[in-house]
């Protein structure tokens, strides 16, 4: 390709002056170089422009929004339309799970916790008390996923608790004696290989039947049983994380102040490569009281003073995901002598016994457990 002519020499600073046979020449070797880069017809501009890289009609979309923005009067429009731009991502309130153990930037824990109203607005204005009122005033509740699956469903907020389907059935029979006829019959989990559905069918003048009647009935040995028409599926644990914010640009969009307050005690802090736990919710009411910690262990307690002579019903303040520990102390009982306990536990109640002889007056009871 022509190479063009030298700077200096065109102008006028070239030591000694140029002369008229270089200027003819260097002229002449410009040309050379724009018939090489554009072609020799100079009024084929669409040439020109497609080897300077120049679309007109990005070109001309482009002044016509620089037109349309500058023509705008009221500059608070063009304010709300960045900000509208900037949150064209996540939706705040919306439901993601991370393979992480703490939530990105943006994201809260969905571990049903309390938090404050005037700190998180966005998220409010969102969800509302969908997952719960808080304190009725000033907090309200986060979605509490935490070992649960999420269910579709047109009602947000209701919790499902988990169960299995019952099973039932059982066979049965009568004293009787009666030529070529079946003497015992079967019904729902029982069946037969016959196509009758039968157990025995005696000949005639042979045998006798006792009278019988045996049923099977699992969610007697377990309130799981029969509680729901699911069984648990193969699953993989993921952190579940709310959108919260999208940025704190503006001093407006989140309480700063209250959010380092509300936060400084809950952020999850690792010391010598373990996990420090703390506590996310907690209840006393002077009696009962409860206390949920941020890896989900659950403690509670309470005192019993109903009085009586038979057996004793406890009912926890919150469920357990399984069989907790349990303990019942501090026995009062009137004579003390005739007076034993032993607990039966399910992960919603425990069940005290004592002796069918003398008064229950009272005693303390903890549970604790996932």
């Amino acid at each position: 390709m022509t190479k063009l002519p030298e700077k200096d020499l065109l102008s006028g600073s070239k030591t000694p002056r140029t002369t008229t046979g270089e200027m003819k020449s260097a002229l002449g070797r410009l040309r050379d170089f724009l018939s090489e880069l554009f072609g020799d017809d100079s009024s084929d501009k669409e040439t020109a422009r497609q080897t300077l890289g120049i679309d007109l009609s990005t070109l001309a979309n482009r002044m016509e929004m620089e037109t349309a923005l500058s023509d705008k009067v009221d500059k608070s429009e063009l304010a709300l339309l960045q900000s509208d731009i900037a949150k064209r991502g996540t939706p705040v309130g919306t439901i993601e799970y991370f393979a992480r153990a703490t939530p990105p930037a943006g994201y809260l824990k969905a571990d049903g916790s309390q938090v404050r109203r005037e700190t998180w607005p966005d998220l409010f204005a969102a969800i509302g008390t969908t997952f719960g009122e808080g304190d009725g005033e000033t907090t309200f509740n986060l979605p509490d996923l935490m070992n649960r699956f999420a269910q579709g469903s047109l009602t947000p907020g209701q919790k499902v608790e988990a169960g299995l389907p019952n099973a039932t059935g059982g066979f049965t029979g009568f004293a009787a004696r009666k030529e070529g006829s079946s003497e015992l019959g079967m019904s729902g989990m029982f069946h037969s290989g016959h196509s009758s559905n039968i157990i025995a069918d005696p000949a005639a003048g042979t045998g006798w039947f006792v009278n019988c009647s045996i049923e099977t009935d699992l969610s007697r040995s377990n309130a799981i049983y029969g509680a729901s028409n699911t069984v648990q599926p193969p699953a993989l644990t993921l952190l579940p994380c709310i959108k919260a914010f999208d940025a704190a640009n503006n001093p407006g969009l989140i309480d700063i102040s209250g959010l380092a307050q509300e936060t400084a005690g809950k952020i999850d802090k690792t010391i010598d490569g373990i996990v420090v736990k703390y506590v996310t919710e907690t209840f006393n009411d002077g009696t009962n009281w409860y206390r949920k910690w941020s890896d989900g262990w659950l403690e509670q307690g309470g005192v019993n003073n109903t009085g009586t002579s038979g057996n004793v019903t406890i009912t926890f303040l919150k469920p357990y995901q399984s069989i907790p520990r349990v303990m019942a102390f501090g026995l009062e009982a009137s004579p003390t002598t005739s007076w034993w306990m032993s607990g039966a536990r399910t992960p919603t109640t425990l069940y005290v016994a004592g002796s069918v002889s003398g008064y229950l007056l009272g005693f303390d009871w903890y549970a604790c457990g996932y």
